[in-house]
């Protein structure tokens, strides 16, 4: 299996976790790994999973990232999966009259505690130089290969909540977060798929991490074999 180890910088979303309820398909497990890796977030949790995930259809939706299927923790509560939030977020379509409801991402961006939380996260996630030359650090590629791509060190976590597929999040989950977050969409769907919802919020929180950080984004194909190594390891 395939597996990165990224190094300078570590993952730009070293300090987010997303936490699937009881998801039921496995190829919705996939694709949200799928966004997981595209946006450099390298933390999954599965509560109550009422599929496996490593599924072939789970598998082939996750594309590149399939080492973040490997590697997701699954967990028998919600209250488990959020033991090591500092801040969790309930994603879901309807939230009036929820205790600190946010209609965007924006608007959860500028809360206060979030910003604050998040302005630590981007201090770790800073460029400190080019990634060639500390890929050839052995010192810091034997760190970093303990524990994967997810290298960078263990800190305050933000953690998204997202339910399931055709339920979404039952009213209990919803209140034991910290925070309920409605991405606004249009008048012709009543929700967005799982992939869809994760990927809107993970970029977002990705564009700014990454503009505050000042770290080049690849231009070419060349480009994504900076700022990992290839542990080589295989499933």
């Amino acid at each position: 299996m395939w597996q990165p180890v990224l190094t300078d910088p570590p993952p730009l979303l070293h300090d987010v976790a997303v936490v699937l309820v009881s998801p039921k398909r496995p190829i919705s497990v996939g694709t949200v790994a799928r966004s997981l890796g595209s946006f450099e977030c390298m933390d999954l949790r599965i509560v109550q999973p009422r599929c496996d995930h490593l599924a072939r259809s789970g598998r082939n939706g996750s594309k590149g990232s399939q080492f973040l299927l490997w590697q997701a923790q699954q967990h028998e509560s919600l209250e488990e999966a959020l033991a090591d939030a500092a801040i969790s977020v309930a994603c879901t379509r309807w939230v009036a009259g929820r205790a600190n409801a946010c209609r965007s991402v924006s608007e959860l961006l500028a809360a206060p505690e979030v910003a604050a939380l998040l302005a630590e996260g981007a201090a770790a996630a800073g460029c400190h130089g080019s990634s060639s030359s500390n890929s050839s650090d052995s010192g810091s590629s034997s760190d970093n290969s303990s524990s994967g791509a997810g290298a960078a060190p263990q800190r305050r976590k933000l953690v998204l909540v997202f339910g399931r597929e055709v339920e979404g999040l039952l009213d209990h989950e919803v209140d034991a977060c910290d925070y309920t977050l409605s991405i606004p969409i249009g008048r012709l769907q009543e929700s967005m798929s799982l992939s869809h919802a994760v990927s809107v919020v993970l970029s977002r929180l990705f564009e700014m991490r990454q503009q505050a950080s000042g770290c080049a984004l690849p231009q070419s194909l060349a480009d994504l074999a900076a700022g990992y190594e290839d542990t080589g390891a295989e499933r």
